[in-house]
């Protein structure tokens, strides 16, 4: 599990592409770290140290064990903070969403709202 810091932008690009697919951020997220860690060579030349909380947004990406263990390690390399590196990461793969296998959401059926009674 990583708590990526993504620019605002960004996370709302990722929660678009959730809504779209019908599936939940963190899904989303572990697919676009996964992506990212394809490209590792998209990566910025600098990554910045940090960003602030104004113009940022933790989320939660539950990613597999082996991807962890890249992360973790690109993240040692670079000497960038974990949340740093895998939110760029989120960003390359953001970049290339349009290659991962689409998922249709599913319809679920609704019942009608009643009306409220004196019971209710």
């Amino acid at each position: 599990m990583i708590f990526p810091r993504l620019p605002l932008a960004v996370e709302a690009a990722l929660k678009d592409l959730a809504a779209r697919r019908g599936l939940t951020w963190s899904e989303v997220g572990a697919d676009l770290v996964s992506q990212g860690l394809q490209r590792v060579s998209e990566l910025p030349a600098t990554l910045p140290a940090r960003y602030t909380a104004a113009d940022s947004s933790a989320l939660t990406v539950r990613i597999p064990v082996a991807d962890n263990v890249q992360v973790r390690a690109l993240a040692r390399d670079l000497d960038r903070n974990l949340s740093i590196v895998s939110g760029a990461l989120i960003e390359i793969g953001l970049r290339h969403a349009f290659e991962m296998p689409g998922q249709i959401p599913v319809q679920y059926m609704t019942t009608q709202e009643r009306p409220l009674t004196k019971a209710s």
